[in-house]
Parts: structure tokens; C-alpha cells; sequence
């Protein structure tokens, strides 16, 4: 009689991957709303959302060299987050709101760093881009419903009622903690992070290609989510609501095509080379649209690689190491995303007062023109066996 397999992770982690998303993509746009509200100027505003990311770097810090325990780390996590939400919600003093933030990012933090590997692990063989593909899905449903539930509670109870909803979906991320504790059970903990580990990954010609693809693509992210509606306004005449509307249909597009991924088995790196160049085509449309449907056609674009760059890239990354090192090589994937989406808002405001809005999009092409060269000097997918053992 065989022995049972063991549980998959994969539910738990998309309801985690989901309730965590929304939480952020709400907290992003709401924390600096609430800022303002109470008197606080755009520059405080501004400072409120650094201690919110600042706090982020602190709580996958800790969960990587102290906690290393994916159940535990996502259970102090979403605890975190729910109590920092009770305060926001309570609290008067607007002195207060940097606590909150710093308290909000570290609850942010915590669940990160190791639930993307742990999907990737527990997909199938012959179906190895599952896990990817349903933590992408995840995440792409919680960036759209995010604001959304945000934007519909404020209109009927406030900000103090956006952030007692925003509590409840913490709820549901410990209760996701806790559902998903038996597909740990048993499994090695976390490594600690290992330098020397990094460069092995970072030395693999696969890996390598990859971490410069998400390189490259995570510096023009920030470009389109944050001056897309400013470029709109300012040259075509949209209003925010409209705008609003075109970011929306942007994300259900990549919804869909995240939706449509989960099954493939074969093709991801000729996916990922089609998809930057997509990329270059809605970076030129949108820098170059003399006119709104232009530019929306150029946003619309952006759908396909803001679905698939990301997810396929961090497949292709962790195939190209040992099942042993996904983890480690997962804290130095991630370390691309976060280092780029740092700068890039840097650069832009450095670059704008020359070549405005519609040059940094330009700009955009021609990093997005170098992630495609990198895409396809090997366009292939490795395909060694996967391991559903492992790190946890």
C-alpha cells in the first residue's frame, strides 16, 4: 500500500498570495489619502509610503533570519497587519500614521520571502508552472480588488471603515496561515540567506538571463503604474475616473492571460520573449501616442507583460538552479524587483524636467529593448525533473 501524499500548499498559498495583495495595493493608495485628509502635506505623504516599504525590507528581514517558518512568518504577518489596522482605524493624532505605516510594512514583509518557492515546489511534474502561475493569478486578483473594496467602503464608512475592512482580509490571511500548516508539515525549514549561494545561482547562465529580464522590466513597472494616469491627464485629457477605468481593464486583461498560463507545460521562454517585446511596443506606443487611443492601445499592451514577465521569468530562474537552492535563489530573484522599483521612481523625477512624461516612456523602450536582447540569447526552457521536497 503506497503512502499518502502529502498535502499541496497551493490553495493556501493563493489565498495568502491574494489577501496579502490586496492588503498592499490598498495601503499604498490609502495611507497617503488618510495623510492628507488629517492635515499632512503631499511631501509627509510622500515620507509615509517610504516607511511603508522601509517596513516591508524590516519584516522579510526578519522572517528570513529570524523566523524561518513559512507558516509562522505569514501567521505574525497577517497578524501584524490586522492590529496595525485596528490602530489606523482608532487612532487621532495624525503623528501617529508613521507608526501605523512602519507597523503596516514589517506585517507586509513577513509572509514574502518564501511563498512564491514553496508554490513553485509544490507544482506537478507535468504541470511545473502551476505554482507560479497560481501565485501570479493571486496576485493580480488582489492588486485589482484592492483598491476597488477600498474605494467602495471609504464612499460608505470612511477611512476609519476601510481600515476595519481591511483587518477582516488580515483575518483571512492567518486563517490561510493556519490552513496550510499539514502541507508543511515535515518539510525542511527555510535556509538562512547564503551569499555564496547567490552566486552559484547568479553564475548559471539561465538564471542570470532571467534575473536581468525581471532586472530590466521591474524598472519600468513603477513607470507605467505610477505616470500612466499622470501621462494621461496631462497630455490627452483624461480625468482620474476615466484613467481609473483604463488601469482596471489593464489589470483584468493580465488576469486573464495569468489565468490562461497556469496549465502550460512547454514554451515559457519564447512566452517571456513575446511578452518583452510587447513590452517594447507599448513602451514606443505610449511615448509616442499623438493621440488617446493611441495611447490607450499602448496601455493595453502592457497587459501581456505586466501578466507574464514576472511569473515567467521567476520560473525560468528557479529551473535553472537545484530543487536544494530554489529558496536562497528566490531571496536573490526578489532582490531584482525590490532593488529596480526603488530606483526607477528616482530616475524618473530626475528625467522628466528634461525629456517629460512622454520621454521617460521612451526611455522605458530602450530598457525594455535590452531586456528583450537578454530574453532571447537562449529563448528555450530547461526542463530538469522537478522535486516537491524541500525548503518550507
Amino acid at each position: 500500500m503506497s503512502a499518502p501524499s502529502q498535502p499541496s500548499y497551493m490553495r493556501p498559498g493563493f489565498a495568502i498570495a491574494l489577501a496579502l495583495r490586496l492588503l498592499t495595493s490598498s495601503l499604498v493608495i490609502v495611507i497617503p489619502l488618510y495623510a492628507i485628509s488629517l492635515g499632512s502635506s503631499p511631501s509627509d505623504a510622500g515620507e509615509l509610503v517610504i516607511l511603508l516599504w522601509l517596513g516591508n525590507g524590516v519584516g522579510a528581514a526578519a522572517a528570513t533570519l529570524a523566523i524561518r517558518d513559512q507558516s509562522a512568518s505569514t501567521a505574525v504577518g497577517f497578524g501584524v497587519l490586522g492590529a496595525s489596522m485596528l490602530f489606523l482605524g482608532l487612532m487621532v493624532p495624525s503623528a501617529s500614521l508613521s507608526l501605523g505605516a512602519l507597523a503596516s510594512g514589517i506585517g507586509m514583509g513577513l509572509p514574502q520571502p518564501f511563498l512564491s518557492s514553496v508554490m513553485h515546489l509544490d507544482s506537478a511534474p507535468d504541470r511545473p508552472f502551476t505554482g507560479l502561475g497560481m501565485y501570479s493569478t493571486a496576485l493580480g486578483v488582489g492588486l485589482v480588488l484592492g483598491p476597488l473594496l477600498a474605494y467602495g467602503v471609504h464612499g460608505l464608512y470612511g477611512f476609519p471603515g476601510v481600515f476595519g475592512a481591511l483587518a477582516l482580509v488580515a483575518a483571512l490571511g492567518v486563517i490561510g496561515a493556519w490552513a496550510g500548516r499539514g502541507a508543511l508539515a515535515g518539510r525542511l525549514k527555510p535556509p538562512v540567506p547564503s551569499l555564496p549561494a547567490w552566486a552559484r545561482a547568479l553564475g548559471r547562465p539561465g538564471f542570470r538571463r532571467a534575473f536581468t529580464v525581471n532586472l530590466l522590466y521591474s524598472l519600468l513597472l513603477p513607470i507605467f503604474l505610477s505616470y500612466g494616469g499622470i501621462y494621461a491627464e496631462e497630455k490627452f485629457g483624461l480625468s482620474p475616473g476615466a484613467a481609473l477605468l483604463l488601469f482596471t481593464l489593464v489589470f483584468m486583461v493580465s488576469i486573464g492571460a495569468r489565468l490562461a498560463s497556469v496549465r502550460m507545460a512547454r514554451g515559457l521562454g519564447r512566452v517571456l520573449l513575446a511578452s518583452v517585446g510587447l513590452l517594447v511596443a507599448s513602451a514606443l506606443c505610449v511615448g509616442l501616442a499623438s493621440s488617446w487611443p493611441l495611447f490607450v492601445v499602448g496601455m493595453l499592451l502592457f497587459s501581456i507583460p505586466h501578466a507574464m514577465v514576472f511569473p515567467v521569468a521567476n520560473f525560468l530562474a528557479f529551473r535553472s538552479v537545484e530543487p536544494g537552492e530554489v529558496v536562497n535563489a528566490s531571496y536573490a530573484f526578489q532582490a531584482s524587483s525590490g532593488v529596480a522599483e526603488i530606483l526607477s521612481p528616482a530616475l524618473a523625477v530626475v528625467l522628466i524636467p528634461f525629456v517629460g512624461v512622454g520621454g521617460v516612456f521612451l526611455v522605458g523602450a530602450a530598457v525594455a529593448g535590452a531586456a528583450f536582447l537578454a530574453a532571447a540569447s537562449k529563448p528555450d526552457d530547461p526542463w530538469a525533473p522537478l522535486s516537491r521536497t524541500g525548503p518550507a
